[in-house]
């Protein structure tokens, strides 16, 4: 009961003095926002998400097709009814878990007052009548308007989208008097060159309204500016002012000013994002420090408890050390009491030996593409493998002493902290099967033709044995001598 009033008071400075909390704060609802927010759990919404939008490469009509030439296209790939609608039932399930998890979390009153997630409840909601009436029409629908909501999905789940968008529309306003500009630029310099070109031989370009506001508008974006001024040019050299103004005002000036703003723009709010962030977090430990004991800086303040005070500089400097990013730290090195093992612990451990590493690996790839090249304009019989498998073996032989030198080096532990050595290893240990295997192919060939070539006593013996009659001694010496011989 103690501690739960000391909570409710905590909750209480905190909501009136800094920020109101926007979350369940009891113990099981932690556990599920941890739970939530676990690295696991991210990644498996980030995983559903990207299938979901993959589906539109799979889906009916598809056109995953081998080649790209329409003459040597086959048939797509259909898949059957059902198939596709079931992966993306299967998305949904986890979008509405979703849903519900982060609205039991906020609470009703804040779920309603967040315009994103009352979206994801009317785009989950609008998916599952449409799969529904996909469904019922056993996939022989014309339209699906629900593949037009999938986008929606990522842009709810990344902050960093969310952020772009309200960038966007703080921005539209601030570019809106750039662009207005743009368009009376355009319309004047428009009738200008109608009245200008309109009783000349050349009416390509400004023969109408939309075909001159066309070529202006290709003018302005220097798409293919050449082909507009050209024909005009050739006609009559002075007719190179009305393009210069227009370029020089145009494209020199307003498109540079419209770039400037939008530049300006997502930087100015980018900054103060990461800004906000930055107070948030600061606040967020100032408000746990002021209501809890703050036993991550237990160190740190216990020089000043029998002070009873501290200034301005120790307090940031507690701070400072609450507001450190947690560093990964890989394991200790083993200790090795000899010196000359010391001494290959330090040469193997070295930065340069992962340097050596990676030129080795370009070496190879270089190798591999030289032969592939080489291979080409042979046909397959006439290829020779044989020293390409002994140049892949030299390397796979560097790979392994490299992994196994760095495991001496690291230690066990040490070496699988490091997420490129689990890469390295991991490929080096299948490019070993894969040697192996075929090492394997080449030996039992070899026996192969070896039994061709020279065939066993058992397999000569029957039939010499057949032109003998029964029970013929002299015979049998025979077929045994026979048979050795052979």
């Amino acid at each position: 009961a103690g501690g739960g009033r000391e909570q409710d008071d905590g909750q209480a400075v905190i909501a009136a003095d800094y920020r109101s909390i926007n979350h369940r704060v009891d113990a099981s609802s932690l556990r599920m926002y941890r739970w939530y927010y676990s690295r696991i759990c991210q990644w498996g919404l980030g995983l559903t998400i990207a299938m979901v939008l993959l589906l539109a490469f799979v889906e009916r009509p598809s056109s995953l097709s081998i080649s790209s030439d329409p003459w040597l296209r086959s048939p797509p790939w259909e898949p059957p009814c059902g198939l596709t609608e079931s992966i993306e039932m299967v998305c949904l399930i986890i979008f509405s878990f979703d849903l519900a998890v982060k609205s039991y979390l906020i609470g009703w009153e804040e779920f309603r007052k967040s315009k994103w997630l009352v979206g994801y409840t009317v785009v989950i909601s609008f998916s599952i009548i449409d799969w529904v009436l996909s469904v019922s029409m056993v996939c022989d629908e014309k339209l699906r308007i629900r593949r037009l909501l999938r986008p929606f999905f990522l842009l709810q789940n990344s902050s960093l989208m969310k952020k772009t968008l309200k960038c966007i529309k703080r921005t539209l306003p601030e570019i809106a008097s750039v662009i207005l500009l743009l368009a009376l630029h355009l319309c004047l310099f428009t009738m200008i060159g109608m009245l200008l070109f309109a009783k000349t031989e050349w009416r390509l370009h400004f023969r109408t309204m939309p075909d001159s506001l066309t070529s202006l508008l290709v003018l302005l974006t220097t798409a293919n500016n050449p082909d507009v001024m050209i024909p005009a040019y050739s006609l009559n050299r002075a007719y190179s002012i009305f393009f210069v103004a227009f370029s020089v005002i145009g494209t020199y000036c307003l498109m540079n000013l419209l770039t400037a703003i939008i530049y300006n723009q997502f930087r100015g709010y980018l900054l103060m994002s990461v800004q906000t962030s930055i107070i948030r977090r600061r606040l967020g430990i100032r408000a746990a420090f002021q209501v809890l004991t703050c036993k991550g800086a237990q160190q740190e303040a216990q020089q000043y408890a029998d002070v009873g005070y501290m200034d301005r500089e120790q307090f940031r400097k507690i701070f400072d050390e609450l507001d450190k990013d947690r560093i990964k730290e890989h394991p200790p090195l083993p200790q090795y009491n000899s010196p000359v093992l010391q001494r290959l612990q330090v040469v193997f451990s070295h930065y340069y030996l992962t340097i050596l590493g990676n030129a080795v690996a370009l070496a190879n790839v270089m190798c591999i593409c030289t032969i592939l090249v080489l291979n080409s304009e042979k046909s397959i019989a006439e290829r020779d493998n044989y020293i390409m498998e002994i140049i892949n073996l030299c390397f796979i032989l560097y790979y392994m002493f490299e992994m196994c030198v760095k495991i001496f080096a690291f230690g066990w532990r040490g070496y699988l902290s490091y997420r490129n050595n689990i890469f390295d290893g991991f490929l080096t240990i299948l490019l070993l099967s894969n040697c192996l295997f075929t090492v394997l192919n080449y030996a039992l060939a070899a026996v192969s033709n070896l039994n061709i070539l020279f065939p066993t006593p058992s397999a000569v013996s029957p039939s010499v044995s057949i032109l003998c009659p029964p029970h013929d001694g002299d015979c049998n010496t025979q077929t045994a001598e026979s048979t050795l011989l052979l």
